[in-house]
């Protein structure tokens, strides 16, 4: 492959895994968003679960049943959304690693291309050096 086509595509590859890894940060931060929310709404349940254990009357009990069913579907419908960020960052995660394996291949590529480059190089000048040696023993020995 063409050393400069190589770097071309390296350049695109890390601009891809660098879009991947940000989008994973991303998706992990909408994760925790999600999670703590999650654990807040829990968190406030519980107080007013607690608080509301000595209902007064028949009507604060169905009050508070009712405020408690609500913070129920709130915390469960917040459940849902933990569950969804938790499997957005698991696709985040493949695609950043698989990003992230094509710049790997490319360096290592990228590095055997240059060590052939270096070696030719060497090779070159190998000859080079022979050819003139051969041409000096050859003008000595006539």
């Amino acid at each position: 492959m063409n050393r400069d086509r190589l770097q071309s595509v390296l350049r695109i590859r890390e601009l891809q895994e660098r879009s991947a890894r940000g989008e994973l940060a991303r998706s992990r931060s909408v994760h925790r968003a999600a999670d703590e929310a999650e654990r807040s709404t829990w968190r406030m349940l519980d107080e007013r679960i607690e608080r509301d254990r000595t209902a007064r009357s028949a009507a604060d009990l169905v009050a508070a049943r009712t405020v408690v069913d609500a913070g129920m579907l709130a915390a469960e419908t917040q459940r849902a959304c933990t569950r969804h960020a938790e499997a957005e960052v698991g696709g985040a995660l493949q695609s950043w690693s698989i990003a992230a394996r094509r710049v790997e291949g490319l360096v290592r590529l990228s590095e055997r291309a240059a060590q052939q480059a270096r070696d030719e190089v060497v090779r070159k000048s190998a000859n080079e050096i022979d050819d003139l040696v051969l041409i000096r023993f050859a003008g000595a020995a006539s």
